[in-house]
């Protein structure tokens, strides 16, 4: 049993240090680590373990609470670790935005549009991207680390058009470093997005006035999580955009999470929040609340009413005033 866990805490969560301190006779099990883990970590350290069959019940050891008091016994404290990098982690370690509709991740929604110019239509709205994680573990004992990258591409189509028109894309690639000890992770990411209008919807739209937008914006937000709880916020900086726009932006959300809340579905509600300097400071909000199926800890569908309300988040449009409501499948972490 002890050789099993390890084996697999090492494959899906290298740099944190898992080991089993005990193995109990009802097929339990009391693990350790090198750094304090945070509540989605032991949820979803607890999941595997028990999906797996060999391991009814899961134990935590003091070395995984950060709230640990300072009295512990010296004995009982794990001496400091190294540095213990590893390659190509299978985990995120600072969560993806549920509600952010600028999420790398792969995902497909049906929504209904309500434009500023009382334009009404059906929109069907596609994500493909991912995160890839190049190394973790560079703090030891002082908490975990990470770099990757991301890449992505939001495509937004025209339902009620012939032939389905492509409005705009817009190809978006980051560069993220994270950190996480305990409740707590932050995320700080140098990114860069451009957006494209389709085809069909310029030869449709003569008249159109077409912006070539790009920029790279610096962002950095953090990151608390309690029991099924969890918010965020931070900002970000245009460090360069064409046109020019004003740089500063602020961004910030919160989510919830109800496990087994129907049968093997748990429940989850989302709201992020954006705004910015360019914008006079007019928020943009998307909610999402639904239901999520897991069948391991990095393979998930999520099945979500969404609904937004602010400025635009597709590239070509972000000056204009938007609602939308819709329904939309979400893939990956």
């Amino acid at each position: 049993m002890r050789g099993y866990v390890d084996a697999l805490l090492d494959s899906r969560y290298p740099g944190l240090g898992l080991r089993v301190q005990a193995v109990k006779p009802d097929a339990g099990v009391t693990l350790t680590s090198r750094t304090c883990l945070g509540p989605s970590q032991k949820r979803d350290v607890t999941y595997l373990l028990t999906k797996s069959g060999q391991v009814k019940t899961v134990f935590w050891a003091l070395s995984t609470d950060c709230d640990k008091s300072s009295s512990t016994p010296e004995s009982d404290a794990a001496a400091p670790a190294p540095v213990d990098i590893h390659a190509l982690p299978e985990t995120e370690l600072f969560a993806p935005l549920l509600a952010d509709p600028r999420q790398p991740r792969f995902s497909m929604s049906y929504q209904h549009y309500s434009s500023s110019n009382d334009r009404e239509f059906a929109a069907s709205s596609v994500a493909v991207g991912e995160y890839f994680g190049l190394a973790t573990g560079l703090f030891g004992e002082y908490g975990s680390s990470q770099i990757g990258i991301q890449a992505a591409v939001f495509a937004l189509f025209n339902l009620d058009a012939p032939s389905s028109d492509l409005i705009n894309a817009d190809y978006w690639f980051g560069l993220p470093i994270s950190y996480r000890r305990g409740p707590w992770s932050y995320l700080v990411r140098l990114y860069h997005q451009s957006s494209h209008l389709g085809d069909e919807f310029i030869l449709g739209n003569p008249s159109v006035n077409r912006v070539n937008l790009s920029y790279e914006e610096l962002e950095g937000l953090v990151s608390y999580e309690w029991e099924r709880w969890r918010v965020y916020g931070g900002g970000g900086y245009l460090v360069h955009s064409e046109p020019e726009l004003a740089p500063k932006q602020v961004h910030g959300g919160s989510e919830y999470l109800l496990p087994r809340a129907a049968g093997k579905f748990d429940l989850v509600a989302a709201v992020d929040v954006r705004a910015s300097e360019e914008l006079d400071w007019g928020s943009s909000r998307s909610y999402q609340v639904g239901f999520e199926f897991k069948r391991s800890t990095s393979r998930r569908v999520r099945l979500m009413l969404e609904h937004f309300s602010g400025h635009s988040p597709n590239g070509q449009f972000y000056r204009e005033p938007l609602r939308y409501t819709g329904l939309g499948l979400y893939f990956g972490f």
